[in-house]
């Protein structure tokens, strides 16, 4: 029985995936255990499963959640059917990293956030050193509002790059990278309509 629906093989990552086409939106949606033990990436596309097109979706997918270029990406069994198995090619180490990231974030998305009223726009929360989760809260908003894979990749992109300016800004207490940080984040949360974060306390006393 497999833990986890990737693994290693032949200096490449191979994902089993299990795709829902016409889904209505382009999203990873976790993990699930097939009746036989497997485990599988959940995945759906908007596109239709005719001529492939289904088919590099989730390619573009894959790669835009990951960070990696289109031709990385491949599937290579399943073609025709709902279980799938998509080759990544590149740093196994650092795909698998992201897959787990990957995987952390959408399940994030299932949990009860409740909706942000319009009026939380204008209100503040947290900082961003004091509680780091600000960034996944973020991303699973980001995951269920249902945009263009290319505008959610984006947003990733960014929230990728804030997370990792706090990480070396907040134990230093570097206001620089730290103001970077959360003005970064707070882009993110206006195109989401999430509500603001605050500087960090030592930025504020």
């Amino acid at each position: 029985m497999d833990a986890l629906p990737y693994r290693v093989e032949r200096e490449r990552l191979l994902v089993d995936v299990r795709l829902t086409p016409r889904g209505g939106r382009d999203a990873v949606e976790g993990a699930e255990r097939l009746a036989d033990g497997r485990a599988v990436l959940k995945a759906r596309v908007r596109a239709v499963p005719e001529d492939g097109k289904a088919n590099a979706a989730l390619e573009n997918l894959i790669a835009a959640e990951l960070g990696i270029g289109r031709s990385q990406v491949a599937v290579v069994q399943g073609k025709t059917a709902r279980l799938k198995t998509v080759a990544l090619e590149g740093d196994t180490t650092r795909l698998s990293a992201g897959l787990a990231r990957l995987l952390a974030a959408a399940l994030l998305v299932f949990l009860a956030w409740p909706a942000a009223p319009a009026a939380a726009q204008f209100m503040s929360r947290g900082d961003i050193c004091a509680d780091p989760s600000q960034f996944l809260r973020t991303r699973a908003t980001v995951e269920r509002a249902g945009l263009p894979t290319p505008d959610r990749a984006r947003l990733v992109r960014t929230l990728r790059a804030a997370q990792s300016l706090a990480r070396d800004g907040c134990p230093n207490r570097d206001g620089w990278l730290v103001r970077r940080s959360v003005g970064m984040l707070n882009a993110v949360n206006r195109e989401v309509r999430l509500p603001p974060v605050d500087l960090p306390l030592f930025l504020r006393e």
